[in-house]
């Protein structure tokens, strides 16, 4: 209690020394601005993961409430302004995850789990997609932007939503993982289920978006050719796994190498995916993949991401907490709540089914559904896309979409960590040693 308590005076006395830098002794040099952003990101972050990990909650959560504290929705110690400026920053960080997420897909590993992630993936996408699309048409009548836009347009945006809300986060599971530091079959079956499922529904709602675009009123040329969105989900897997050969020839005719090259190789992945106009995370996912299972380096990558890890995440997952727009809950709250209610149902029962028809073990068929339920970067930007094709009802999308993934960014990692908890006690999944997980 003493040591909760002393983090949460630092975590006090840290905001407290951020306002007066950033409100009352002012700079008007953005440079130095954004650095003073910077160090109280990372030392805030660092406060909040340690004083969560003390009352037994994961790192990421405390890393994701300083950044809604901290963000524009709350105190506005870091601006939307502030935010653009960082973007570069967040997908660098994003790409080193996205690799670490890819470099933990070991083909001997998930040969084991393959029926439990395939099943688990079908059966979640088809009962989260129809169950919500089926939710959501009663509940369209009744949200003022959708006023007008008729029976075809409200299905049209269900289906939309319905595919959406299948998405889970493979950047959060990843973080709650690495800093439990699991191993065994309950975190391949969760992390293939993610990685395989996102990838499901980028291409499912890409499709979608070309066929939904008549009825909800996209203004003229505001559509993008639907082999254009393909291109950034099957490019990307296709971009990163050609990125990741290329690397892991490198790697095997180098030798061992410092951390810098690993680091480097992200900074490129972004500026590939940024010029061809790809999908990052599943370029860095397919890059990794393919690090990990054709070179004999590939796990010296892994631990060179692992060494900074923790300032990753706690860059990465504060500003994604900053994005979140809290007023959202106030103007959609009970819309939300229907609708994040039947996505935690939808998603146990789908967990549920489809581990029972891989005949997976009963701790897998219990305690799949817990790590399923994170939401992240890409559900955000799927959010975005919709704004950005439907500009009449896209703010509304964002706002209600945004109440509903405040509950589930928040709560998944809880559930996850509860989950890989249960399975080491149980004595089926090696936890790293140490009070949190550490190795």
């Amino acid at each position: 209690m003493t040591r909760a308590l002393t983090l949460m005076f630092t975590l006090g006395l840290l905001f407290g020394v951020a306002y007066l830098s950033v409100f009352v002794i002012q700079t008007d040099v953005p440079e130095e601005r954004l650095t003073l952003l910077m160090g109280f990101v990372l030392l805030a972050a660092s406060v909040a993961g340690a004083l969560a990990g003390r009352v037994g909650l994961p790192k990421i959560t405390g890393f994701l409430v300083v950044g809604i504290l901290a963000g524009p929705s709350v105190s506005e110690l870091i601006p939307w302004g502030a935010l653009d400026e960082l973007r570069l920053i967040e997908k660098f960080a994003l790409a080193l995850i996205a690799l670490l997420a890819g470099g933990e897909l070991q083909l001997r590993t998930l040969r084991p789990a393959a029926k439990s992630i395939a099943f688990t993936t079908l059966a979640v996408v088809g009962i989260v997609w129809l169950g919500i699309t089926v939710v959501f048409l009663p509940i369209g009548y009744f949200l003022p932007f959708l006023e007008g836009v008729g029976f075809l347009g409200i299905l049209a945006l269900a289906t939309l939503l319905g595919i959406w809300a299948a998405n889970s986060s493979p950047d959060l599971t990843v973080a709650v993982i690495e800093e439990t530091g699991s191993k065994g079959p309950l975190t391949d079956v969760i992390l293939g289920v993610t990685i395989v499922k996102d990838v499901v529904v980028i291409v499912v709602f890409t499709l979608l978006l070309a066929l939904a675009q008549p009825f909800l009123g996209a203004e003229a040329g505001a559509g993008v050719p639907l082999l254009d969105l393909l291109w950034e989900v099957v490019g990307a897997l296709g971009v990163g796994a050609l990125l990741g050969l290329v690397f892991s020839t490198y790697l095997e005719q180098e030798g061992e190498q410092p951390a810098y090259a690993t680091f480097l190789f992200a900074y490129v992945l972004v500026m590939v995916a940024e010029l061809l106009h790809v999908e990052l995370l599943l370029a860095g996912v397919a890059a990794g993949f393919m690090i990990e299972n054709m070179s004999d380096a590939g796990d010296e990558m892994i631990r060179s991401i692992e060494k900074v890890a923790v300032i990753i995440f706690a860059f990465f997952f504060t500003i994604a907490g900053a994005s979140l727009d809290l007023s959202a809950i106030g103007t959609f709250w009970l819309a939300a709540l229907l609708l994040f209610s039947a996505r935690v149902s939808l998603t146990y029962w789908g967990a549920k089914i489809g581990t029972r028809w891989a005949v997976a073990p009963a701790e897998i068929q219990t305690l799949t559904w817990r790590g399923l339920m994170s939401q992240g970067g890409v559900t955000l930007g799927l959010l975005l896309v919709l704004q950005e094709r439907f500009p009449e009802i896209g703010d509304g999308v964002v706002a209600l979409g945004m109440a509903v993934i405040i509950g589930n960014i928040l709560g998944g990692p809880v559930l996850l960590k509860t989950a890989l908890a249960r399975a080491s006690t149980n004595g089926r999944h090696g936890a790293g040693a140490g009070e949190n997980g550490e190795q």
